[in-house]
């Protein structure tokens, strides 16, 4: 007969399929695109980029953090865009977040279990050519953060927006994501 695998064992595996499932808090989120962004669109070095953040409703998102969230992801396109030269004259665009969930954990449940306390922000981002308001591309973007103990805890939601507005400059700028590295 077999002996039933203990409550702790079980929890620990667990724990360590959320962790390794949901990534660290640097690891840039790839999007998922729901249209085409083809490489005339692609944000360069003489575009102007506008960025816009909204809510869906039912988020719970503050008009500071929304703010701070739009200064992030402009600030990486730009350092993104600076690297990537076109010949042709500048465009403007806007890139418009939807966030559909916003979610800042709890860093005590972090702490005590990796899995507990998750963050999260998702959203759809869509990109306008202006000044005619035409749509150049939409995509999907998730960045969860499930780790625990002291890292878990230490984490921020300020972090995680970080690598979240990777994610759009690097979508936007049409620059590829390095695959994700093994951990040894």
């Amino acid at each position: 007969m077999i002996a039933p695998i203990p409550r702790y064992l079980a929890l620990a595996c667990l724990a360590l399929g959320v962790v390794l499932a949901a990534g660290c808090a640097s690891t840039t989120p790839r999007p998922t695109f729901t249209g085409d962004m083809v490489s005339t669109v692609r944000i360069s070095s003489p575009d102007t980029v506008l960025v816009k953040v909204d809510i869906s409703e039912g988020v719970t998102m503050l008009p500071e953090e929304q703010d701070r969230l739009a200064h992030k992801i402009k600030a990486k396109i730009d350092s993104s865009k600076v690297t990537d030269e076109r010949d042709s004259a500048g465009s403007t665009f806007e890139v418009a977040l939807r966030v559909s969930r916003y979610d800042k954990g709890n860093a005590f449940a972090r702490a005590m279990l990796a899995g507990l306390g998750q963050m999260h922000i998702e959203g759809k981002v869509a990109v306008f050519h202006m000044p005619e308001h035409r749509l150049a591309g939409e995509f999907e973007l998730k960045k969860t953060f499930a780790w625990g103990g002291a890292y878990g805890a230490g984490t921020s939601i300020e972090e995680i927006e970080n690598t979240f507005a990777d994610g759009v400059a690097t979508a936007v700028t049409g620059k590829r994501l390095e695959p994700p590295k093994q951990k040894s």
